[in-house]
């Protein structure tokens, strides 16, 4: 029979594995040659992103500034129209008050001619007629629209292009009429 050897000592086996170097390619021999032109170019690529975004933030701020603006604008005209209305209407009720129609009128003529106002108007709280009108035509027609019979403050009606500053004109104890200034809203 065969003998077996047994011994202790180790198997030595011979690795057949070799290791190749591959040649990197043209492109990245190129790069890697020109390390610090790449890594400007990608600086410089990086900063662009960031400043394309801060621009987009930047004109996202501007556009918020912007409608706050305008809304604040806007918000101080018609603070000032109502301060005019207000105004307006004292002048009306001490003519109202003397039955000087006249001098009121004249008011009112004078009001149109300032820049913006469209219409001026005063009714009669008693019998809800026009009794004082920029536009002559409408001097005792009934008050088409109700709601401007109703304040007891000063209020502004806005629509697409115009906006009315209703102002009730009180006498000692009682509502004696209403003006109304019609403005643009340019």
């Amino acid at each position: 029979m065969a003998s077996q050897q047994t011994s202790n000592e180790p198997v030595s086996q011979v690795s057949t594995t070799t290791t190749t170097k591959r040649k990197p390619s043209k492109i990245v021999r190129y790069i890697l040659d020109h390390k610090l032109l790449f890594s400007l170019i990608f600086a410089l690529i990086v900063v662009f992103i960031w400043g394309q975004c801060k621009i987009g933030q930047l004109e996202k701020q501007q556009d918020a500034l912007k409608v706050a603006h305008k809304a604040q604008m806007d918000s101080l005209q018609q603070a000032d129209y109502m301060l005019v209305s207000k105004v307006f209407s004292w002048a009306v009720r001490s003519d109202m008050m003397r039955n000087n129609f006249d001098q009121a009128n004249q008011y009112i003529e004078n009001i149109v001619k300032e820049p913006y106002i469209k219409k001026a108007f005063a009714i009669d709280a008693a019998n809800n007629t026009i009794v004082l009108s920029s536009d002559k035509n409408e001097v005792g027609l009934p008050v088409s629209d109700i709601t401007l019979l109703q304040p007891g403050v000063n209020s502004v009606v806005k629509n697409d292009s115009t906006m009315r500053i209703v102002t009730p004109i009180t006498g000692l104890n009682k509502k004696v009429g209403i003006s109304v200034l019609e403005t643009s809203l340019k």
